[in-house]
């Protein structure tokens, strides 16, 4: 169980990192993906509630420290959407790719509204367009690295505690 947590802190490092790092050639209208979103859905849906709001420390940490956004948004937003996703783990098709692209684009403008009590932008229509756009890039970068990391989580969990 040990591995798992250190492996789940050390890819929301990574992901949080990768994220700030993302070339912007592969971005639509200009926003990389959030990668830290996509790590939440993988944990939330494949690891249960407890998991799923780890992660969400564990991202909110590293986003929060190579970021510009308040703390406490990201708490709230982060632990909550780990939580909510790890409760929808068991009723929802965990193991299907099309539904953790369609989570992570709910889940990626879900977390954008809550950033956006904490942080209110000067203008509305470009926060949109940004939101939209880092939305849309989630739900396409979610396909590959869900297909990666979910045989990680499953190898990673004790043998009485694999969901998918």
């Amino acid at each position: 169980m040990l591995w798992l947590y250190l492996t789940e802190l050390a890819l929301a490092v990574i992901l949080g990192a990768w994220q700030f790092a993302w070339p912007t050639w592969l971005c639509i209208v200009q926003q990389p993906p959030d990668l830290a979103v996509i790590l939440l859905v993988v944990v939330g849906l494949t690891r249960g509630p407890l998991e799923g709001c780890w992660t969400g420390l564990a991202t909110a940490l590293m986003i929060g420290s190579s970021g510009s956004i308040p703390l406490g948004g990201l708490f709230i937003s982060h632990m909550g959407a780990g939580t909510v996703l790890g409760l929808l783990g068991g009723r929802i098709f965990p193991d299907y790719i099309p539904v953790a692209m369609l989570v992570a684009v709910a889940a990626s403008l879900l977390m954008n509204i809550v950033e956006l009590l904490f942080l209110p932008p000067a203008s509305l229509g470009p926060w949109l367009t940004a939101a939209v756009g880092q939305a849309v890039m989630s739900g396409l970068v979610a396909a590959p690295l869900f297909a990666l990391l979910r045989p990680v989580m499953y190898y990673l969990a004790p043998a009485g505690q694999r969901w998918a």
